[in-house]
């Protein structure tokens, strides 16, 4: 078992090391650099094509992680074609700045094609006392293109400081492949190694000053294999504490964040798709935090949530 988890992370970190400075080039190359503007951080023009680099590590790791348990996951084409729909549109995204409204069109096309190759939540722990609520077809469905468009969207949505979106990441999925493979889901455990060994084999590159921003084609990607993958572990486990809520817990932040951000927006009278400086990590740095100090202080709440996960499966 560590084997296969150690093996999907040290690949994992070994081809993010060496991809990040090609996407480098390549962004340079297609012209996919984010610029400078009022709303972001940072001064410069700076290539943003990182997440090509972290979806091709995280791709390998996990390919070799399975290949050493000889197994692979369940409906795993579905999640695979999703996960090309997210790095087109990402990329396209990154590229061309596509309208909100179309890039929420795309990610829903990458959230139903799992879901039409069997991926749902087929039931949820009862929030009022013990055992699962089942869940009828719809409600299945429903259910499972909003967390999967919840959680890709949540990780794009605090990639706005330099390593932060990475370091997070890296956290949580280095969590939840360790809460994961003691409930024996071996294959899904070795896919959160991988992410956990992209993100710290990009971070690097990434964390301030940033050589270069993953883009939304890495953030969507994460979201998207947090989401997909969480909702694998659920299927396979009926354990106490289900892989969904603690994916819920490890990512806390980014969903809190998230929450707020379109409560904030619609509360106001303005576009939930409009983007604004009302994020967590812009009100650290209006606090007066550099970026470094701001994200090492999100590092350290999710390290919190991580912490809160790995005592509550204790003590269950």
């Amino acid at each position: 078992m560590l084997t296969a988890l150690a093996l999907a992370f040290l690949v994992a970190t070994s081809i993010s090391i060496v991809m990040t400075p090609l996407s480098i080039q390549w962004a340079i190359k297609l012209g996919i650099i984010a610029q400078p503007s009022a709303r972001k951080i940072h001064h410069e023009p700076i290539p943003s094509w990182g997440g090509v680099a972290l979806a091709i590590a995280i791709l390998i790791g996990s390919t070799v992680g399975w290949l050493s348990l000889k197994t692979l996951p369940a409906n795993i084409f579905g999640v695979s074609l999703g996960l090309l729909v997210i790095i087109f549109i990402g990329t396209f995204d990154d590229r061309f700045s596509l309208r909100p409204k179309l890039k929420l069109a795309g990610q829903f096309i990458a959230a139903l094609l799992p879901v039409v190759f069997g991926l749902k939540i087929s039931f949820i722990n009862n929030p009022l006392g013990e055992g699962y609520l089942y869940l009828t077809t719809w409600q299945s469905w429903l259910l499972t293109i909003f967390w999967i468009l919840a959680l890709t969207n949540a990780v794009n949505l605090i990639d706005g400081l330099d390593g932060l979106a990475a370091g997070v990441s890296f956290f949580a999925a280095l969590t939840l492949s360790f809460l994961v493979a003691n409930q024996n889901l071996l294959p899904i455990a070795v896919t959160f190694a991988a992410i956990a060994g992209a993100c710290v084999g990009f971070l690097p590159y990434n964390f301030h000053p940033a050589k270069v921003f993953m883009g939304d084609t890495g953030a969507m990607t994460l979201g998207y294999l947090f989401a997909t993958f969480s909702i694998l572990g659920a299927v396979k486990s009926f354990a106490a504490l289900s892989v969904l809520f603690m994916t819920s817990l490890v990512l806390a932040y980014p969903l809190i964040d998230t929450t707020f951000a379109i409560l904030r927006r619609w509360l106001t009278g303005r576009s939930i798709f409009s983007a604004d400086r009302g994020h967590l990590h812009h009100k650290l740095i209006d606090s007066g935090l550099d970026q470094r100090q701001a994200v090492l202080t999100l590092y350290a709440l999710t390290l919190i949530f991580c912490l809160l996960a790995l005592l509550l499966v204790k003590g269950t």
